[in-house]
């Protein structure tokens, strides 16, 4: 019996490709365009990198995750902020009700693994480095791109069809197994 903490390290893979793109129109919402992976601050300090791009403010004004975890080391929107912008490179703008101009507030940085595989997933979107994927580096060829998200890379109507097969095929292969027992069983019979 394996409890989620005794997980084995290379039993389960996890698809890491590419979901397509859904716009949402919320200043807060990015998508990576790309093999990238968003370095969050959790709540105990420790470093978690994610793809779940659904940000929004706390109440200390720093943009957070859905569960309340820093982006980056922490990126706070002042209070008098009236527009939000996020650059495909990550940078995090604002114009205020003082200054029509845009500037610069902080930076999402974009980080890419040796072998993404080999990350551990902890849950909630979120995965940890492991020996096995080696460490993270900097990563210019992905984009982030504003007012979209990323959906899941899972085609419900593909993963059913692969479930009726293999159900079928599970299904066939009892039956010839039962034949086979039938036939030894009557073999067995007939030398007595």
């Amino acid at each position: 019996y394996l409890t989620n903490d005794d997980q084995l390290d290379g039993v389960t893979r996890t698809d890491l490709s590419q979901g397509s793109i859904r716009v949402t129109r919320r200043n807060l919402d990015v998508a990576i365009e790309g093999f990238g992976y968003i370095p969050v601050t959790q709540p105990d300090g420790t470093t978690a990198y994610t793809r779940d791009g659904s940000f929004s403010l706390n109440s200390q004004g720093y943009i957070v995750t859905q569960r309340g975890d820093l982006i980056g080391n922490g990126i706070q929107v002042p209070v008098d902020y009236t527009e939000v912008q996020i650059t495909a490179e990550g940078q995090v703008r604002i114009k205020t009700k003082d200054n029509n101009e845009f500037r610069e507030i902080g930076k999402i940085s974009l980080v890419r693994f040796p072998n993404a595989e080999g990350l551990k997933n902890i849950g909630y979107n979120k995965f940890v480095e492991s020996e096995a994927s080696g460490k993270p580096s900097l990563d210019d060829s992905s984009k982030l791109k504003q007012g979209c998200l990323e959906q899941a890379n899972v085609n419900v109507h593909t993963q059913i069809d692969q479930v009726l097969r293999l159900n079928a095929g599970l299904i066939s292969n009892m039956r010839i197994i039962k034949f086979a027992d039938d036939l030894y069983r009557q073999s067995v019979n007939l030398r007595q």
